[in-house]
């Protein structure tokens, strides 16, 4: 059954994959195409795009009540609530009307619900000594179709708009809500004892604080969040702007991105299961520097595509690093619980950067944020070598 649910959980993540990239490539400018600012892009972001304060709040909740109820309900409440956000901007599109994608960001953000229960069913798929792997193999799965699929989707928003795009990421988010329906096992018995309205919220006032111990961790992923989330959250956006990249060109950037990814991720994941976590962070933080340098420094498309080689070491590293680093140091039975917490608290720290990055960017041009994220890099930095330390052993029953 675990190994089942590792191809499940992998199939699916293709197909996500391969809509989030041409979501990610299409969204910004989307949303400038119908006549909102820079500002304004940023206030949709901070609101439901990755540390959106919808995204945020509702994951320590789902991993809370994962953790009580099972994780599958949530995976399939999850792909719902995407399928609403995918219809919501089909129709803004329609109507050429860019305040319904305030609602559509909702249902958006919201689908992150589901995040904690996807990293605890994965953790729980494989020995704890493979954790590094599992993790890497699911990014690898959601990596693969996006060596193609951004810049298809580019090229089809370039010619036939955007409308039309979202009617395909709608199908194919549909059918990994079916994969997950049928195919997908439980693997948490529900126990709703002593389940109510008080310890929920008390949950939620939890994920504020970071746990006893991790307290490092917690604040250098949540500096991260920010730092990130100010400049290249709005990298897209801001190269339609100023350099006048059409929807094509970020498609091919994705895919160069991708690609680059998908061929680094597995070996980095077996690297991560002998190696010292804190000082995989410590790389893949410091990896952004020089990006940040080369996107302050350069405006050619050519060189941008080349940086995304560079950008995918980065995210190679730090997404698998940061899971298996947190696995390590909790327990089987309140994992789905901690990732939520960790996402909750990066997410509370982070939502506004993306606001503050439009404001930047109104007020000095691209470089403004991408200037604050590379001294966001070296706060992060200096926060994961003096506070986090690596785990002794892990805590996990597995």
């Amino acid at each position: 059954m675990k190994h089942g649910n590792l191809f499940i959980l992998a199939a699916t993540q293709f197909l996500r994959g391969a809509h989030n990239s041409i979501y990610g490539v299409i969204w910004q400018p989307f949303v400038l195409s119908l006549g909102a600012s820079m500002p304004t892009l940023g206030v949709l972001s901070s609101i439901g795009g990755m540390g959106g304060i919808v995204t945020t709040l509702v994951q320590p909740l789902g991993g809370w009540f994962a953790d009580r109820l099972g994780y599958k309900p949530f995976i399939i409440a999850s792909s719902l609530a995407l399928l609403g956000g995918y219809a919501l901007f089909a129709l803004a599109g329609a109507l050429n009307l860019w305040l319904l994608l305030l609602l559509g960001i909702v249902f958006f953000g919201a689908s992150a619900l589901a995040n904690p229960a996807r990293n605890s069913m994965t953790a729980e798929s494989v020995r704890a000594e493979r954790h590094g792997s599992a993790f890497s193999l699911i990014i690898v799965a959601g990596m693969v179709p996006c060596i193609v699929a951004p810049t298809l989707g580019g090229w089809i928003a370039d010619r036939f708009g955007y409308v039309i795009v979202y009617p395909l990421l709608f199908a194919l988010e549909a059918i990994a809500l079916l994969l997950v329906w049928r195919y997908l096992r439980e693997t948490r018995a529900s126990n709703a004892s002593g389940i109510t309205a008080r310890e929920a919220v008390r949950a939620l006032v939890r994920s504020f604080v970071p746990p006893k111990g991790l307290t490092g961790f917690f604040c250098a992923n949540a500096l991260d969040s920010f730092s990130w989330a100010m400049g290249w959250g709005l990298l897209y956006g801001m190269a339609t702007e100023t350099f006048h990249f059409s929807a094509e060109q970020l498609g091919i950037l994705s895919s160069v991105m991708s690609l680059a990814w998908a061929v680094m991720q597995m070996p980095i994941g077996r690297y991560i299961d002998r190696r010292s976590t804190k000082a995989v962070m410590v790389f893949s933080e410091l990896i952004g520097a020089p990006l940040m340098l080369i996107w302050l420094t350069q405006s050619q498309f050519e060189v941008f595509a080349a940086a995304q080689i560079l950008f995918a070491l980065t995210a190679a590293t730090w997404v698998p690093v940061v899971n298996t680093y947190l696995t390590r140091r909790v327990s089987a039975a309140e994992r789905a619980e901690a990732f939520g917490r960790l996402n909750a608290f990066r997410g509370i720290v982070a939502f506004p950067a993306p606001t503050i990055g439009g404001l930047l960017y109104a007020w000095g041009g691209m470089r403004a944020p991408l200037v604050a994220n590379l001294i966001g890099i070296f706060v992060v930095t200096t926060v994961l070598v003096l506070f986090v330390h690596e785990p002794l052993q892990s805590v996990n029953s597995e």
